[in-house]
């Protein structure tokens, strides 16, 4: 965004050198205040992230600097005897609950601004740019990232903005013509000032945090710089504390050679020396870029957050903060049964003082301890076995843990004991899940929000037709040019409430299976639904008929009046070739017949191999849709010849590939009818009301086409 917004030049007199210093001055004050104010809350966050990694015997310690308070976790020494096992149950935990809330993907619609047919049409091209952005800009992997800092810290957070420096370039300036960007973010990096106010929006300024390296910063704000000598900030290292790196295993390697770059958002009416809201970029103690005022139409902040367990506080909770205490019982507990085995497996000795040399003693099978006479030889100390309770306890930890979590039997794959009912089963699924409902409805506005944001990009700044691959409601795939200004007002994407909860695809497979076998659904539908793996091969293979007859319908969708004067002089000159190189005259007037009343060839014929039934039911579909309706009639005209060929190939294939007719049989043979009754119909025909023979009856006992079956769709 740095070639949109205008660098702040407050360096050119002494009055804005001052002011550019009060600024810089404002954001690492704020920057270290609110670092300081969360101190207990990024605790808790280091804490979440060391027993999701594993490391579940650590204990936090604060300590100050010169300019913050930093929090440290270290693992306290304890003797080489005591047991310390891990039995992570937490990280299972959050992949199960990660699985449910990204397993589907939520269904987005525009709603249109109007009744207007332009209206329509760019709310529908709107969704399938939006599906093109979540499909091309891998959208479905950001937001799993974003949701597993939700999950893990209570928080995530997903950013969308507009690079002008990305994208395709113009093909006449070869400048980048921007792009819209998507991004995951950590909590550790967004910085609010207001803990008590839930919603994003509604905080004064945001500050986002980024760790960058010097040859990245140079590279995008080269002529800010100007020269700088960017010196490694401590402060870096701050964002994320490098001990906790360390004890997971992720520390970085140039941990030394980072830059801070703190990015700023004011909101119009919070800061006095900004009544318009700002934008701007501060990296050390210098302002990079920046422009007063917002820098975007839509006046919200290019971020999206998504809450966890809600809090009544903007920072909200994780279940893995209830977990923790239950966790480390349960490895003290595993602790305590595993030092009780080794005690018992290899017991203590007992012996009077000075009868054996105590360092001789090992664990070797069949060892000599020799002692000396006079004494009583050594003997185990007799032990006691643990409690029962202790055992027990184990269990009554996994049944708190099942409630804190909302994880039954149900949810790890197993029914409960005594439940065999389906719908039984299916509801405890559902109370399992529902606890999840506030999560789900977290991540379908942060959606919603990133789709609306994408959309106002696109609206304000594709100035240039793009080419877009957008695939039709039909399953076919098309190339489009857009530009912004298609959109029109029709911004108000809309993510359908509850799309997003998990399906379960066995129950949905065996209710599909189950309409196919009593006939409410035809089997071909029902394999396009299915959803199973591998099954899609089978379906294109029995779609073949429907993908030919979708490419006829986009190739006659797309004839110009260009091609269709092409074709008409080629119906020309094919006429007049038949002519012996004259001109086709018409009999009744002797005049040379106009071009236009010539038979136009057919741009998509229709061929020996294709399934006519399939073929018309698809065209006719094609033709009952909103699509069709905005075509010129010269190409609708077109559709109506192209269904009429293959109705009329679909009555001759009735005659041609009857087995009575191929075989020779007479038509009075047919099973059901009479030949006595055939005959005499035969040898007295009806008679009209002047005793001749009726013409009608006679048409109908000449040999003819069978008649046509019925077809599925309107003619």
């Amino acid at each position: 965004m740095a070639d949109e917004t205008q660098a702040l030049d407050l360096a050119s007199s002494k009055a804005a050198r001052k002011q550019h210093d009060k600024i810089v001055q404002w954001t690492n004050s704020k920057y270290q205040s609110i670092k300081n104010g969360r101190v207990q809350i990024e605790r808790q966050w280091y804490m979440n992230l060391a027993f999701y990694f594993g490391k579940q015997w650590v204990q936090p310690i604060s300590s100050r600097t010169t300019s913050a308070v930093t929090t440290k976790l270290y693992t306290p020494p304890a003797p080489y005897y005591r047991s310390r096992p891990v039995i992570n149950r937490i990280r299972p935990t959050i992949r199960h609950e990660l699985a449910q809330l990204t397993s589907n993907k939520p269904t987005a619609t525009i709603v249109p601004s109007s009744a207007e047919d332009r209206d329509l049409y760019a709310a529908q091209a709107g969704e399938q740019i939006w599906e093109t952005e979540y499909r091309e800009k891998k959208l479905k992997y950001i937001i799993r990232r974003a949701t597993w800092w939700t999950l893990v810290c209570g928080n995530g957070f997903m950013k969308t903005w507009y690079d002008f420096n990305a994208g395709p370039k113009d093909p006449q300036l070869m400048t980048p013509l921007g792009d819209i960007c998507y991004a995951a973010e950590t909590p550790f990096h967004i910085l609010v000032p207001d803990f008590r106010e839930e919603e994003l929006e509604s905080q004064p300024y945001l500050i986002h945090a980024q760790i960058k390296s010097p040859e990245w910063v140079r590279m995008n704000f080269k002529q800010a710089l100007d020269g700088t000598n960017l010196a490694p900030q401590s402060e870096a290292q701050d964002v994320i504390e490098e001990n906790f790196l360390n004890l997971i295993g992720t520390q970085t390697t140039n941990k030394q050679n980072s830059v801070l770059v703190k990015e700023v958002w004011i909101k119009p009416g919070q800061n006095p020396d900004f009544p318009e809201g700002a934008f701007f970029t501060v990296v050390g103690d210098k302002i990079v870029q920046g422009q007063q005022g917002w820098p975007y139409s839509h006046g919200k902040y290019p971020f999206a957050k998504l809450d966890h367990i809600p809090g009544g506080k903007f920072y909200s909770s994780s279940s893995i903060e209830d977990l923790i205490p239950l966790q480390k019982e349960y490895n003290r507990t595993r602790g305590q049964i595993i030092e009780a085995k080794n005690r018992m497996a290899k017991p203590q000795l007992i012996a009077p003082r000075g009868s054996v040399d105590a360092s001789k003693i090992t664990t070797e099978p069949g060892q000599i301890i020799q002692y000396s006479p006079g004494f009583e030889p050594p003997k185990p100390l007799p032990l006691q076995s643990l409690p029962a309770y202790v055992l027990q306890e184990i269990d009554r930890i996994l049944m708190d843990w099942n409630d804190i979590s909302g994880q039954h039997e149900v949810s790890q794959g197993q029914a409960p004991p005594g439940v065999t009912a389906a719908t039984a089963i299916s509801y405890l699924q559902e109370r399992d899940e529902s606890k999840l409902s506030p999560t789900f409805d977290s991540l379908e506005e942060a959606i919603e929000k990133t789709a609306r944001m994408a959309l106002v990009y696109i609206h304000d700044y594709w100035n240039v037709e793009r080419i877009v691959k957008v695939t039709g409601p039909d399953g076919s795939f098309d190339a489009m040019t857009f530009k912004g200004s298609d959109l029109g007002n029709n911004l108000d994407l809309r993510i359908e409430g509850g799309s997003a909860l998990p399906v379960s695809k066995a129950a949905k497979q065996a209710l599909i299976m189950d309409m196919m076998k009593l006939g409410f659904i035809k089997p071909e539908q029902g394999l396009e639904v299915m959803d199973m793996g591998g099954i899609n091969k089978v379906y294109e293979q029995l779609q073949v008929d429907q993908r030919q007859a979708q490419r006829e319908n986009l190739r006659m969708s797309k004839v110009t009046p260009e091609l269709m004067q092409q074709y008409q002089q080629s119906a020309l000159q094919q006429a007049v070739i038949e002519q012996g190189g004259q001109l086709p005259v018409d009999g009744t007037t002797g005049l040379p017949i106009d071009p236009s009343q010539l038979d136009t060839p057919l741009i998509v014929p229709v061929n020996t191999w294709d399934n006519h039934e399939a073929h018309i039911k698809y065209h006719n579909n094609f033709r009952k849709g909103q699509a069709f309706e905005s075509l010129s009639e010269e190409v609708k005209q077109l559709f109506e010849q192209h269904v009429n060929q293959h109705l009329a190939a679909l009555g001759l294939e009735s005659v041609t590939l009857n087995p009575m007719n191929m075989a020779g049989v007479d038509p009075s043979m047919m099973p059901g009818m009479d030949p006595n009754a055939m005959m005499l119909n035969q040898s007295k025909p009806e008679e009209n009301s002047a005793g001749q023979p009726n013409d009608q009856t006679q048409q109908q006992q000449q040999p003819g086409p069978a008649p046509m079956p019925q077809l599925e769709g309107d003619m």
